[in-house]
């Protein structure tokens, strides 16, 4: 079994994931959760077929990229769904969609290149923007927990006036 760091990260995001789930539920942001559930499960699903995929398509380096790309897309096309049908929040749903969208152009990006041109600045734009993407779209699941702060720490009643 391989360690990289890219899968201790995935994994540390996938956890990440999970807390901002937890309290979600606490707040009681059923939109926000519904969407940080359904990262959450497309990390993991992500998480668990990295291997597979990888070894299936060892010597080509052809349907990963395919696979990862269709992966986002369904994403996408899941939170557009559901943001349709109100069960996201609109302004989570367009960020994500924002976040996300350049992930599927990155991957298929890097199919052609490594097929056709084999450009060098190809890889630091895929090692780079991937990860960033993916922690981006991991802190909007967060984004509503601050929202959910903000809006405490502004309706709590004021403590005791200290008498001069």
């Amino acid at each position: 079994m391989e360690f990289s760091i890219f899968k201790i990260l995935y994994s540390s995001q996938a956890f990440l994931l999970v807390i901002a789930a937890i309290f979600l539920h606490i707040v009681k942001n059923k939109k926000a959760l519904l969407f940080c559930l359904i990262t959450l499960a497309f990390f993991i699903w992500a998480i668990s077929l990295d291997r597979f995929i990888k070894d299936f398509d060892s010597p080509r380096h052809f349907y990963r990229y395919i696979f990862w790309a269709f992966n986002d897309i369904v994403w996408m096309g899941l939170i557009a769904y559901l943001t349709i049908k109100d069960k996201i929040h609109l302004w989570q749903s367009i960020a994500g969609q924002l976040l996300v969208l350049p992930a599927p152009l990155l991957q298929l990006i890097r199919l052609v290149d490594l097929h056709y041109f084999d450009l060098i600045y190809t890889d630091f734009l895929y090692q780079t923007f991937l990860p960033l993407i993916n922690t981006f779209t991991v802190a909007l699941c967060f984004l509503p927990l601050s929202a959910s702060f903000i809006q405490y720490v502004k309706n709590r009643p004021v403590s005791k006036e200290i008498n001069s």
